[in-house]
């Protein structure tokens, strides 16, 4: 009996040892029969690679590779009615879920990173997304005319100016908010996706970077990059 429950002991870990570089991603969307696939983007690859793929008859996804190291950024394509992106941080916790019928509510779930960029994106829209969108709808409304007069033209500069300035502030929030988490794994995604302005202080600040995981597809993708 012993013998017997040391083979079963053996051979469990000998499973999650096979398994233990594959990546899930699951779910249920209600009414999808159709194709799902599992995207991402590779380090020095352009655009997106298809990682994984699906025929799903009943709703129920389930997406397996095991060519990404985690974290990073992911896309499902919903049969070709929506894209849901995720941040994946865990092998086998993140869920997709909504209808089919409602494809612009078709969401992930179960991301801590994923959760704390939003909780960073509120802040952002707290500092500094009301002030932008005010100026962003002046500029709208001087674009919008036939014919610019000199008066236009002159509040056109000034309110771009306004808006250079308040993304400038942004930037440097960004910049000081990860030289402040250099150990963490969301100021790799910070740099990548706040950052795109400025390539000398994407360098500057990734350099900096002290994550132990070194093999991460977000760091991978951010090396190739930035070289």
């Amino acid at each position: 009996m012993k013998r017997f429950s040391l083979f079963l002991v053996l051979a469990t870990l000998l499973f999650c040892a096979c398994d233990s570089d594959t990546v899930k991603v699951r779910g249920e969307v209600e009414g999808l029969n159709g194709t799902v696939k599992l995207l991402s983007e590779r380090p020095g690859e352009p655009g997106l690679t298809i990682l994984a793929q699906q025929e799903v008859k009943d709703g129920k996804i389930d997406l397996r590779t095991d060519q990404f190291k985690i974290p990073g950024r992911v896309w499902v394509d919903i049969d070709g009615k929506a894209t849901v992106e995720a941040i994946l941080d865990t092998k086998d916790m993140i869920w997709i879920k909504g209808k089919i019928k409602f494809p612009d509510q078709i969401e992930a779930d179960g991301s801590g990173l994923m959760d704390e960029y939003k909780e960073i994106k509120k802040m952002y829209k707290e500092r500094f997304g009301e002030d932008i969108a005010k100026i962003d709808k002046r500029i709208e409304k001087i674009s919008k005319k036939e014919k610019l007069s000199k008066d236009d033209e002159v509040m056109l500069g000034i309110h771009q100016l306004q808006k250079q300035r308040f993304l400038k502030k942004q930037a440097n929030w960004t910049r000081d908010l990860i030289v402040a988490n250099p150990r963490k794994e969301i100021s790799l995604f910070l740099i990548k996706d706040q950052l795109v302005d400025s390539l000398d202080l994407q360098k500057k600040l990734f350099n900096k970077m002290t994550v132990e995981n070194k093999e991460s597809n977000i760091y991978k993708v951010l090396e190739s990059k930035l070289k």
